[in-house]
């Protein structure tokens, strides 16, 4: 795995906040774990604002876990700001959801969610959930930085080749 890369969580509540850490843990995902905790102080990490102003401690990251239902902004709020951001376009985002609302799933698709998931209720799904995702998202999934020519897609490496999904 690529010791480079950052992992945002936005999430509120303190408890899925500890079990992903655990099942992080777990899973012996290495790479840096960033925790905000509402879509307001996502906005800020991701432009680089105040506090996050320092790259080096505060990288760009290389994943978002992003929390639907927070205080102050959305996730959904986070991912039209993010859609307006050539930079950021190309980021994965994964949204998470205690429900799978229809609507929620369509708009989070529609402002460019690579993945719709609900979060699992028992501790084991949880660290199997935590698993795939370091393996498919941090270890297999190859998504550009500045990728607004990529929008929507991913580059996914097997091996030596590359395919554009």
């Amino acid at each position: 795995m690529n010791s480079n890369k950052a992992i945002l969580l936005v999430e509120d509540d303190e408890n899925d906040i500890l079990l992903f850490e655990r099942s992080a843990r777990n899973a012996s995902i290495q790479d840096a774990l960033a925790i905000v905790r509402d879509g307001q102080e996502a906005i800020e990490y991701l432009s680089g604002h105040e506090q996050f102003a320092d790259r080096a401690r505060f990288p760009l990251p290389s994943l978002v876990l992003l929390d639907i239902k927070m205080p102050r902004k959305t996730g959904l709020d986070v991912l039209e700001w993010m859609s307006d951001k050539p930079h950021l376009r190309g980021m994965p985002v994964i949204m998470f959801s205690s429900s799978p609302r229809s609507d929620d799933v369509a708009q989070a698709y529609r402002l460019g969610a690579s993945a719709f998931v609900v979060k699992p209720s028992s501790f084991e799904r949880r660290n199997e959930l935590v698993r795939v995702i370091k393996i498919f998202w941090l270890e297999f999934n190859h998504a550009p930085m500045a990728a607004s020519s990529l929008q929507g897609t991913n580059l996914v490496s097997v091996g030596n080749e590359q395919t554009v999904w």
